[in-house]
């Protein structure tokens, strides 16, 4: 066992290492799009790997003005030294001229200046006798065409900015300007709103419903159900569940937004909804929907159980994504050491937070503790703490809680090395569950896949509670428990069904893996397979199940559809057609005239409901009762024609929140900068 452990490390070294990478290129690409520092217009985050494993091994920066590397910890350490202080013989400061003489001020006022801007660093310096500011250059003369292509790029922008650029913005005296120093006349907000959107709506539209119907069959995914929380000063909850499609080659389709009117949708109102949406999006072909993956919120799971018996040809889930949230709230629940070590960080936090230390922000998640409720609270605190310590060290609170007497009896208890330990421990567990939940997001779990996951997630948590000497049994008791709330007997009919997951045995058959399935498992496969079939042909479906139990797959095409190769962008090994069990069954496998319906059905599942982050304040005005039907028309197709488009791109995040994320503790100040008090006003 204890051989894994560096093994293990080392993977853990090499993942936290590609998200660092990942994260200082999207802040990139931000900031040259004029949403960051300066300075990443001139440093390049490049990822080294190593040769053998194809594995991460460090994340420098280049400067591309003169190539030079340089650590990646700190790139506003970086860009200080290496370009404001003159070390990059190709960089052009506007506050220093050729001679090296800069301008005579104290550093409090230098650190008072805004940084300058790219752009900036190419103007010429005081002293030397070309101008200032270049000559303002004559106005592009644009061709009608090019004209016409520019308003479409910029209709598009809007569309899929879907509310974080107002649509006022058109008229902003600053952006009429900016439109005709380019050579375009001003454009009426009537053209983006008008025929254009319909235009769009309907184009996306008669897509939408050509793949849909080119599809044998799809499966509902449904998110967001008592979720809303109403907004100070206002009159209506912000209620959305959101709808799309899962398609059998693996695209998925934005079908609606649903405005709920209330945080609490009753058992029989979901049933309708999701009833009626079936019938809609089926032509009232229902057999065409193979099952609904959905995250219920706080409503009882009993409405899915109602509808899937009801409707035996389809597989109904709970969202495992949300099942590992809820498990990792078990934690902060009902483990005692997680919730006294969660009970420090707050007063932690709350301390750091009064004293209103400058910059201390940045390095802290940006969601209120107001807003969050207890379970969520103490996760997040335990997450900043642990953050705020592995940046800073133990000299963070030396300098913060002695200060006060009356904080005497925390300041003994971070004083010992049992809290920081503890701390390390549930902060190891929480990267755990955020681990899986970041593999599930991007490799979309499918149905087949939940055993295997929830495998390796006992054998983490065992393995964590060994490096930490924790109990096993209280911890893994939660893990079971919150199992056996979101197992479904499909769970394991699709695991044996998926070629993906066939073992090759002594004799080099590809055979399914019933050994390692408990026998209650094994008579849920039996249990789905003729549930999922018509009753004159259950007996065929299970006497051919025997025979794929005993025979399995040819290898050749075994190893076709179990072939991986490694993902250039995040090292990983991926299938390499990750569509080839489905077609396995639906073209090679001939002779399972029954169970091959069923296996075609199952293997491509969705087991997580996509989650969408939208724009609240947008949402909210398309909810809302003030405005006009019309107004709400246009904004239901703008939102309509963005989360498509976002769809298309695979793109689910909320850019807010990863700017909140990547750019935590991101301008690399210096613990004392960081504690520097803030005037109190």
């Amino acid at each position: 066992m204890a051989a894994t452990f560096p093994a293990q490390e080392d993977d853990l070294f090499s993942r936290n290492l590609q998200k660092r990478y990942n994260g200082l290129v999207m802040v990139r690409k931000r900031a040259i799009r004029g949403k960051g520092a300066w300075y990443w217009y001139h440093l390049e985050p490049i990822l080294f790997q190593n040769q053998d494993t194809g594995t991460a091994k460090a994340v420098k920066l280049r400067c591309g003005l003169c190539s030079a590397l340089f650590s990646a910890s700190n790139p506003s350490r970086t860009a200080t030294e290496h370009l404001r202080r003159g070390s990059c013989p190709n960089f052009r400061h506007p506050e220093v001229n050729y001679n090296g003489i800069g301008p005579k001020s104290t550093k409090h006022n230098l650190l008072a200046l805004p940084p300058p801007l790219a752009p900036l660093a190419m103007v010429p310096a005081f002293c030397s006798s070309e101008p200032v500011f270049p000559s303002q250059p004559d106005k592009p003369q644009l061709t009608q065409s090019q004209i016409d292509t520019a308003f479409d790029l910029l209709s598009e922008w809007f569309y899929e900015s879907c509310g974080h650029v107002s649509f006022s913005t058109l008229d902003h005296p600053k952006f009429k300007a900016f439109l005709n120093h380019l050579g375009l006349p001003c454009i009426n907000r009537s053209y983006i709103t008008g025929a254009k959107l319909d235009a769009k709506y309907e184009e996306i539209m008669v897509q939408t419903k050509s793949k849909l119907q080119d599809a044998m069959f799809f499966q509902l995914s449904t998110d967001g159900w008592g979720k809303g929380k109403k907004r100070n000063n206002s009159d209506f909850p912000d209620d959305f569940a959101s709808i799309s499609l899962n398609l059998p080659n693996g695209s998925t389709l934005f079908h609606k937004v649903l405005f709920l009117n209330t945080n609490s949708p009753s058992s029989d109102y979901i049933k309708d909804i999701l009833w009626s949406t079936i019938i809609e999006t089926s032509g009232y072909d229902v057999f065409r929907c193979a099952g609904i993956v959905a995250d219920v919120g706080n409503i009882n799971n009993i409405v899915l159980q109602e509808l899937e018996t009801r409707h035996h040809w389809m597989v109904i889930i709970t969202c495992q994504s949300t099942a590992l949230h809820k498990l990792l709230r078990d934690f902060s629940k009902d483990l005692p050491l997680f919730t006294t070590t969660a009970s420090i960080c707050l007063k932690i936090i709350q301390k750091f937070e009064s004293h209103h230390y400058n910059g201390l922000n940045i390095c802290l998640t940006r969601r209120p503790y107001s807003s969050l409720d207890q379970a969520s609270a103490k996760i997040s605190a335990v997450e900043n703490v642990a953050r705020l310590f592995h940046k800073f060290g133990h000299s963070f609170t030396e300098k913060v809680i002695p200060i006060d007497p009356s904080d005497r009896a925390l300041s003994d208890v971070v004083q010992e090395s049992k809290f920081w330990k503890d701390l390390d421990c549930f902060a190891n567990l929480i990267s755990i569950i955020r681990d899986l939940l970041q593999e599930i997001k991007e490799d979309r779990l499918c149905l087949g896949q939940c055993l295997p996951l929830w495998k390796e997630l006992k054998s983490r948590i065992t393995g964590w509670c060994s490096r930490f000497e924790m109990d096993e049994k209280p911890v893994m008791e939660l893990v079971n428990r919150r199992f056996a709330k979101n197992y479904h007997a499909a769970w394991a009919a699709s695991y044996v069904l998926d070629p993906l997951f066939l073992v090759e045995d002594s004799c080099g058959r590809y055979l399914p893996p019933f050994k390692f399935l408990t026998p209650e498992q094994e008579k849920d496969v039996v249990k789905t397979i003729t549930r999922l079939t018509r009753d004159e042909e259950a007996h065929i479906a299970l006497m051919e199940l025997m025979k794929w139990r005993t025979e399995g797959l040819d290898p050749v095409y075994a190893r076709a559809v179990q072939a991986k190769e490694r993902d250039p962008i995040s090292g990983k090994m991926r299938v390499v057609n990750p569509r080839g069990n489905r077609l396995i069954w639906e073209t090679y496998l001939s002779e399972f005239k029954v169970l091959r319906r069923v296996a075609a059905r199952l293997v491509f599942l969705q087991a997580t409901a996509t989650k969408l982050n939208w724009n609240q304040s947008f949402l909210s005005l398309v909810s809302s009762k003030r405005q006009s039907n019309e107004t709400i028309e246009r904004a239901q197709k703008v939102l309509f024609v963005s989360l498509h488009q976002r769809f298309e791109r695979d793109d689910f995040s909320d850019e807010e929140e990863k700017d909140s994320e990547l750019s935590s503790c991101e301008n690399g100040m210096s613990l004392d900068q960081c504690l520097v008090r803030r005037p109190v006003d």
